[in-house]
């Protein structure tokens, strides 16, 4: 992959007005499906969070948020990045309400074990937790009806939500 990709990729919410666009998404979907339950002090995972920006975005908000990467990128200190693999992220069992990916997903950049990663983010999310996908081109809907449940109604490709069985 080349380096134009890659930043692309790692920078998808580069700054705090593209971080609020795709967090204000978020929570659109989740209200349009009748989960706003999950918003009251959510402790949220961003999955190969990249540069940190939306993490710092959800923190600044009050919202508390860790940023996942794998890979060591030069961020903000604001950030806080842990930095591990996504198949053996360093959280205990149910530790978080919502986990989002945003170009993590996709199996044109990143190689994937799909059952493997989609059971590792089952793991760390809490009963009946969520799990928002914004990617153009997601794994087959098969993967995540092992282990989730789709909460979007509507065709639309980002963000998809989908609820821990």
């Amino acid at each position: 992959m080349g380096e134009k990709e890659l930043s692309f990729w790692h920078n998808l919410t580069e700054g705090h007005e593209k971080a609020k666009t795709v967090w204000e998404d978020v929570v659109y979907e989740i209200q349009k499906v009748g989960r706003e339950d999950i918003l009251n002090n959510p402790a949220v995972l961003d999955i190969g969070g990249g540069m940190g920006e939306f993490y710092k975005y959800l923190n600044q908000q009050g919202i508390r948020s860790i940023s996942l990467d794998n890979q060591d990128l030069t961020v903000d200190k604001e950030a806080n990045p842990v930095r591990a693999s996504a198949y053996q992220m360093p959280f205990a069992d149910a530790s978080f309400d919502i986990v989002h990916g945003r170009g993590v997903f996709d199996d044109s950049l990143y190689p994937h074990d799909f059952p493997k990663l989609l059971t590792e983010i089952a793991r760390v999310l809490k009963p009946h937790g969520i799990l928002s996908v914004f990617d153009f081109t997601p794994p087959p809907t098969s993967e995540f009806e092992k282990l989730f449940k789709r909460l979007s109604k509507t065709d639309k490709d980002y963000p998809t939500l989908w609820e821990k069985k």
